[in-house]
């Protein structure tokens, strides 16, 4: 798994632009990275969530989450229901390199706290594998929308 980190997600993020397409969604390049970040700064403990699913679907949740199943194409994301969020960088590079330190900041955290968990919105308490298996899923899940993976 660490090869899709240190290789693929590198070299897929070269391949953004911001005039690139999503191939399903509405969801442009920028918002999608500053999307992932969100998700890395909940990750490295930099943001903390409350859980949103109730707990008795939380073994189907987690079930899928382990699973090779990938995510669906236009998986309606609750966080948009009231349209796309303004940008919170002032270009795709600053998004992405953004994205670049959250990553780094959750190896370093958990290269210190290899116990630690934090609580994830859908799939909840998550260690670090349990994270790295959202986080390739969720990222490979992305990228793939943009052709970029």
């Amino acid at each position: 798994m660490k090869d899709f980190f240190v290789d693929e997600v590198p070299k897929a993020l070269e391949k953004l632009t911001a005039e690139t397409e999503p191939k399903w969604g509405g969801m442009t390049a920028q918002h999608m990275i500053e999307h992932l970040v969100g998700s890395w700064r909940i990750s490295n403990g930099r943001a903390q969530v409350q859980l949103m699913t109730p707990e008795e679907r939380l073994p189907a949740y987690r079930q899928f989450l382990f699973s090779d199943e990938p995510y669906k194409k236009n998986l309606m994301n609750p966080i948009f229901a009231n349209g796309l969020p303004p940008l919170r960088k002032e270009s795709l590079d600053a998004a992405v390199q953004q994205l670049i330190d959250e990553m780094w900041m959750f190896f370093e955290y958990y290269n210190e706290h290899p116990e630690a968990t934090f609580i994830h919105p859908v799939f909840g308490e998550l260690d670090k594998e349990g994270w790295l298996t959202f986080q390739r899923k969720h990222m490979g899940h992305h990228l793939t929308q943009f052709g970029v993976l």
